[in-house]
């Protein structure tokens, strides 16, 4: 009985520091995040769905020498956000921003850079059974690393025509093995990932952030460099083109303004110098119109006193 007691009490004893060091684990990370929130610029939060642990690591290696990034949980960073807003008004703006799978991401970069970083530090990954993309998925012709083998079935199965050259597989035609919107099946996952197909962009994407020089939470934040300078390139011809279309002067301008000036003036300059007989045709092609023109006049005048004579006779 008297061990039954002591086997209790240790039980008891050993339950209670775990929850000790459980707590105080938990109140040495809390102080860590608001030191955090704190000591950097900008503190935004991002999903992190679809990522692999291996993933996640590779992304925080590769944006480590900018960006802190965490994985905490929802009512830990709670209780940090609460404890922080002390020093920074409005940061508790971000907490209807806390969705499942995010993590949170720490620096002195402003928002909009800190974002465009995580948009430019993208891995990719293969496609798994069942998950569904935004474009067809496709595999393009040319040879392959693969060895003649059972493979050729699979690839048959997913609708891809191959052939064996020199003991490894080609790919003969250019195959739409999964369309946009519809699920991708394991045989075709398994065919992408042996052909090193990586379809799946994974990248921290920004939900909203904190900005402590402004004060200010931004939201649906989305900036994709490549993106952008595609626009401006769209943006800059159009506009190119309006200010050639108005002649506008401008350093950018002016090289084919001057062109184009150049060759209004040769092709006026030609009909000028037309020669001497086809000078004197034009002129003699000139009189004669005016000729014709003036006996017109002549004859509408001659009608309309016809006119007025016989209305004179009449009354």
């Amino acid at each position: 009985m008297e061990k039954k007691v002591e086997k209790k009490e240790t039980t008891k004893k050993i339950e209670k520091e775990i929850k000790t060091q459980v707590s105080e684990k938990k109140i040495k990370l809390l102080e860590e995040v608001v030191g955090m929130i704190n000591k950097h610029n900008t503190v935004m939060i991002a999903l992190i769905e679809n990522l692999s642990s291996d993933q996640f690591q590779k992304l925080k290696r590769l944006l480590s020498d900018k960006v802190k990034i965490k994985v905490i949980k929802k009512t830990l960073v709670l209780r940090a956000l609460e404890k922080a807003k002390i020093q920074k008004k409005g940061l508790e703006v971000l907490e209807k921003s806390l969705l499942s799978n995010f993590a949170m991401v720490f620096s002195d970069l402003e928002t909009f850079e800190l974002a465009a970083i995580l948009s430019e530090n993208k891995t990719r990954a293969p496609a798994k059974p069942g998950y569904i993309s935004k474009e067809d998925l496709v595999v393009e012709a040319g040879p392959t690393d693969l060895p003649a083998g059972p493979v050729i079935s699979e690839l048959s199965k997913a609708n891809i025509k191959a052939s064996i050259d020199a003991g490894k597989i080609v790919i003969k035609e250019r195959s739409i093995v999964a369309k946009a919107g519809e699920p991708v099946n394991e045989n075709v996952a398994n065919i992408l990932a042996k052909l090193e197909v990586t379809p799946i962009v994974i990248s921290l994407k920004p939900v909203a952030s904190y900005d402590s020089k402004t004060q200010k939470v931004y939201e649906n934040i989305h900036v994709d460099k490549e993106e952008i300078i595609e626009e401006l390139k769209k943006a800059s011809g159009g506009a190119f083109n309006f200010a050639l279309n108005l002649d506008y002067i401008s350093k950018e301008t002016i090289e084919f303004l001057l062109i184009k000036a150049n060759t209004h003036f040769n092709a006026l300059k030609s009909k000028s110098s037309l020669p001497e007989d086809k000078k004197e045709e034009s002129k003699k092609e000139s009189k004669d119109k005016k000729d014709e023109e003036e006996k017109k006049e002549e004859k509408e005048e001659d009608k309309k006193e016809d006119k007025l004579e016989k209305n004179k006779e009449q009354k």
